[in-house]
């Protein structure tokens, strides 16, 4: 049972987190920036709508229905920070780091799932997508020209 358990929190974890990376991504999408991070960005956003759709699922298939709430009652409040005062290339590393730590989530998650079923398969594919756009945004904040607050400006 607490096996059971231990895998529904990790659930909600990573999908808490998938709402907080899309303000995060949202918010680096409003950036004036390259046309390859701005892509990155909005493929980042794109996956986490799409992925935190799968994990909410997957939460609704093994949750308690007596024990577990929704997701939507569980979640912290998503603009725990402020994206105007943030300098912007702490955001992009932030999306950065953030994208590293669910990856850790779900290697977190995996031993909880039975190695042939849907939820499995579903959970290496979002880690590899994830390791992969991690890597891209990894790359391109890297080769920023020493970029901080004042080169950056917000696109209407």
């Amino acid at each position: 049972m607490s096996d059971a358990r231990n895998m529904v929190k990790c659930m909600a974890r990573i999908w808490r987190m998938y709402k907080r990376q899309e303000s995060l991504f949202k918010s680096a999408m409003g950036l004036d920036m390259s046309s390859k991070l701005r892509r990155i960005c909005s493929n980042g956003y794109m996956m986490s709508l799409l992925f935190k759709k799968d994990v909410g699922s997957m939460y609704e298939s093994v949750k308690s229905v007596l024990d577990d709430g929704e997701l939507s009652s569980i979640t912290r409040s998503v603009d725990e920070f402020d994206d105007q005062l943030m300098d912007h290339y702490a955001l992009l590393s932030q999306i950065t780091t953030h994208q590293q730590v669910m990856l850790q989530e779900y290697q977190a998650l995996l031993p909880h799932l039975d190695h042939d079923s849907d939820a499995a398969r579903a959970c290496s594919e979002h880690i590899d997508k994830l390791s992969f756009l991690e890597s891209s945004l990894a790359k391109e904040v890297s080769i920023l020209p020493g970029e901080r607050k004042e080169d950056f400006s917000f696109v209407a």
